[in-house]
């Protein structure tokens, strides 16, 4: 059996983006690159077949459909290729969150994308192992998260009691990041061993 996954190349991927950027900007749209491409600019090589994006508002071209969460997929044509663009506007209780990562974006190239800590935050409520897979990864590279802020945002935009909801999930993510064990990973975070 030949199993045919449709890989995105980089040079795919960037035209796909600077094509949306120049429409986004033409239509005051405020966006930010999320998903494997944003985790690649921090260093990961984690293959993807699209682009996806969290934006303020959709963009004024052909959908190719809605997105479950919010928002729309797009199809951008490049030259070796038509690229998938999911433009992520969320629809649900989380939209707000997103909204606010969003205006907290930085820039790597020119390009706008999520911090390293929003990218993990977001990626613990996606939930699917490659969201999983992103962010351990992530938390693993030297000096890049800074886990504290990732307790503070939550704390600060959601709720305390949020973050002890999730501070198990985050913990174990911690664990596999550091191959420390689940007491050690608490004690680090709560500021008990240098770490």
């Amino acid at each position: 059996m030949t199993i045919d996954i449709d890989l995105l190349d980089s040079e795919s991927a960037k035209e796909a983006i600077v094509a949306v950027s120049e429409v986004a900007a033409a239509n005051d749209v405020d966006w930010a690159l999320v998903g494997g491409i944003a985790v690649a600019l921090y260093g990961g090589e984690r293959n993807t077949k699209d682009v996806d994006i969290i934006a303020n508002k959709l963009l004024p071209i052909k959908s190719e459909g809605k997105l479950r969460q919010g928002g729309e997929r797009y199809s951008i044509k490049a030259a070796k290729r038509d690229v998938f663009v999911d433009w992520i506007l969320r629809n649900d209780s989380f939209k707000e969150l997103f909204q606010i990562a969003l205006s907290e974006a930085v820039k790597i190239n020119g390009v706008p994308v999520l911090t390293p800590e929003w990218l993990v935050i977001l990626k613990f409520i996606a939930g699917r192992f490659k969201d999983q897979e992103d962010a351990v990864f992530l938390l693993s590279r030297p000096g890049l998260v800074d886990r504290k802020i990732i307790k503070e945002k939550i704390i600060k935009y959601v709720s305390r009691e949020a973050w002890g909801l999730a501070r198990h999930g985050y913990e174990r993510w911690y664990e596999m990041a550091d191959g420390r064990s689940r007491a050690e990973a608490r004690d680090a975070e709560d500021g008990f061993i240098d770490s």
